[in-house]
């Protein structure tokens, strides 16, 4: 089973009920359980997804290349 599967399973296990309106991702979907672990993680549908790419600007991870210390 993989990573995501595995959140899928936990998600639909805590929040699903097949009496109420929609699918289990729908349901899942509005989860409101902020301080679970998993909430940043579980299913949604890529139109709702935030694109962090577009959001957040990219952070340098080291300094810029230079010739110190080569000898």
């Amino acid at each position: 089973m993989t990573r995501q599967k595995a959140i899928d399973a936990k998600c639909r296990e805590c929040i699903w009920d097949d009496l109420a309106d929609g699918t289990w991702r729908m349901q899942v979907e509005q989860c409101e359980l902020t301080a679970c672990a998993l909430h940043p993680y579980r299913p949604v549908s890529r139109s709702k997804a935030s694109c962090k790419a577009d959001s957040a600007a990219v952070e340098p991870h080291y300094g810029p290349i230079g010739l110190e210390g080569m000898a």
